[in-house]
């Protein structure tokens, strides 16, 4: 079965907890609160860096714009935090 990823991470933003941008994302993988953490493609690779080994990562196929554009937001995103999937499958993603 493929999963929609932008039906997905829709669904997280709106029945979930996410947390957007790459500085709060370090810090919910610090915090232990994150369960995954979606990067773009375009994510600073010190972002990167930081959360690889520490959470499952979700490696989103477009740039930072294209991100918020699935978001619905009207900013850039490099990175989000998923600390709850709400109704979601976006853990059945990582498992894929």
């Amino acid at each position: 079965m493929d999963v929609d990823l932008n039906k997905v991470l829709r669904s997280a933003i709106q029945t979930g907890n996410v947390i957007v941008g790459s500085k709060r994302t370090q810090k919910a993988v610090e915090s232990n609160q994150a369960k995954a953490v979606v990067l773009a493609s375009n994510c600073p690779e010190d972002v990167r860096n930081m959360v690889t080994g520490k959470v499952p990562i979700i490696d989103f196929p477009g740039i930072g714009v294209e991100l918020g554009t699935t978001l619905s937001k009207p900013y850039a995103i490099a990175a989000m935090a998923v600390i709850d999937p709400g109704e979601s499958d976006i853990m059945s993603v990582l498992k894929a």
